[in-house]
C-alpha cells in the first residue's frame, strides 16, 4: 500500500494556506480520532487521498499515530514553524522591497537630473517679461493636453486680452482643453466677457469664484508659472511634479466651486454676485482689512468697494463702520451661508 511521503521539516517546501479539501480531512481526523489509511482510501479517491494527506503530514497537522494510523496533531504545537516559514519570507520580501525603493530612488534622481538638463530646473526666476512671455510661447506650443489659468482682479487690461488671444486660439484648435478662473468681478467687465465668449466658441471653459485667487498658469500638469512679487511682469517658472500637482489640485477645488460665465438667466445672477461681493466685502471689513486690501482681495476697485459699504450702512442703518459690523452680526449676515440644493 502506497503510504504519504514522510519528509524531514526542512525538506518541506514553505507553508501554504490550506484548501477546503485538506480542511474537511483534517476535521475528519480531529473528530473520529485516529483513523486507518484503508478506512479513509474506502470512502474517498485514492490518488486524491494520498495527496491531501500528504500536505497535512508536511505541515505537521498530521502524525502518524502507528502503522497505516494516522491522528490530528494540535495546531498550536506547530503554528511556530509553519508561521516562522512566512515570517522568514515576509522579511526577505520587505529587505527586497527596501533594495528596490533604493533603486527606483536612484533612478529617479538620474531621471530628474536628466530632465533638469533638458527642460529647465526645478525652480526658475525670471524677471524679464520678454523672457516669460517667450517660455510661455513655448510652452505653449509643446502643450498636448490641457491648460489651467487662473486670472484674479476682475478685468483684465486689454494689452492682456490681445496678447492671450491668438495663443489661446491655437490651443483650443489643437484640441488641447482650456479652462480659466474669474473672480465674479470679471462678469461686470465686457471686454473680458467678450473675449470669454469668443473662446468659448471654439470650446473654452470660463468660470468665475467669489473668494481670493492665486494668479497662475499649469500647462499640462508639468509646468506651472506664478507671477514673482516685487517684479513687475517677472514669473517664478516651477517643474517640480509636487509643486505643479498641488497647484493644479488647488485649481480643480475652485473650480468645482465656481460658477460658469454665460450662464442661463445671467442678469439674475449678477445680482446675486452683487450680493455675494457685499457679504464678502462685509466679511473683510470685520476682519480689520482696509477698503485697498478688501478690493485688492475681490477685484474690484476701492471706489466700487467703498460703494458696497455704503450701500450696506444705508440697509442696515448703522452711521459707522463698527456700528455696522455689530449689525451685520447681529442680522446674522456673517453667518455661514446654507449649502445650495443641486
Amino acid at each position: 500500500m502506497e503510504l504519504p511521503a514522510q519528509r524531514c521539516p526542512e525538506d518541506r517546501d514553505p507553508p501554504r494556506e490550506l484548501k477546503p479539501a485538506e480542511i474537511d480531512l483534517y476535521r475528519e481526523f480531529a473528530e473520529q480520532g485516529p483513523l486507518e489509511l484503508e478506512q479513509l482510501l474506502t470512502r474517498r479517491d485514492r490518488g486524491v487521498t494520498i495527496r491531501l494527506l500528504d500536505t497535512l503530514m508536511a505541515a505537521g497537522l498530521v502524525r502518524q499515530a502507528g502503522t497505516n494510523r494516522f491522528a490530528a496533531a494540535n495546531p498550536t504545537d506547530v503554528s511556530g514553524r509553519l508561521l516562522k516559514g512566512w515570517e522568514d519570507r515576509l522579511q526577505g520580501a520587505q529587505l527586497d522591497l527596501l533594495r528596490m525603493r533604493g533603486q527606483l530612488a536612484e533612478l529617479a534622481l538620474i531621471h530628474a537630473t536628466q530632465q533638469r538638463t533638458l527642460h529647465g530646473p526645478p525652480l526658475e526666476r525670471v524677471e524679464s517679461p520678454a523672457e516669460v512671455n517667450r517660455i510661455l510661447d513655448l510652452a505653449a506650443g509643446e502643450c498636448e493636453r490641457e491648460v489651467l489659468s487662473a486670472q484674479p482682479g476682475g478685468a483684465r487690461p486689454a494689452r492682456e486680452l490681445g496678447g492671450a488671444r491668438d495663443r489661446d486660439r491655437d490651443l483650443l484648435e489643437r484640441g488641447v482643453r482650456l479652462r480659466t478662473l474669474y473672480q465674479h468681478a470679471a462678469r461686470f467687465h465686457p471686454p473680458t466677457v467678450g473675449y470669454a465668449a469668443e473662446m468659448a466658441r471654439l470650446g473654452g471653459e470660463f468660470r468665475t469664484v467669489t473668494s481670493d485667487l492665486p494668479r497662475c498658469l499649469v500647462l499640462d500638469r508639468t509646468l506651472l508659472v506664478v507671477p514673482l512679487h516685487g517684479a513687475p511682469g517677472g514669473a517664478l517658472i516651477v517643474r517640480s511634479p509636487d509643486l505643479v500637482g498641488f497647484a493644479a489640485d488647488v485649481f480643480d477645488v475652485l473650480w468645482t466651486a465656481g460658477e460658469a460665465l454665460g450662464k442661463a438667466r445671467e442678469k439674475a445672477f449678477l445680482q446675486d454676485i452683487a450680493e455675494q461681493t457685499k457679504r464678502s466685502v462685509l466679511q473683510h471689513l470685520v476682519q480689520g482689512e482696509d477698503d485697498r486690501a478688501t478690493a485688492r482681495a475681490l477685484g474690484i476697485s476701492v471706489r466700487t468697494c467703498q460703494r458696497h459699504v455704503s450701500d450696506l450702512m444705508r440697509r442696515l442703518g448703522a452711521t459707522s463702520r463698527l456700528q455696522l459690523g455689530y449689525l451685520a452680526h447681529r442680522h446674522g449676515l456673517l453667518d455661514p451661508e446654507p449649502p445650495t440644493a443641486p
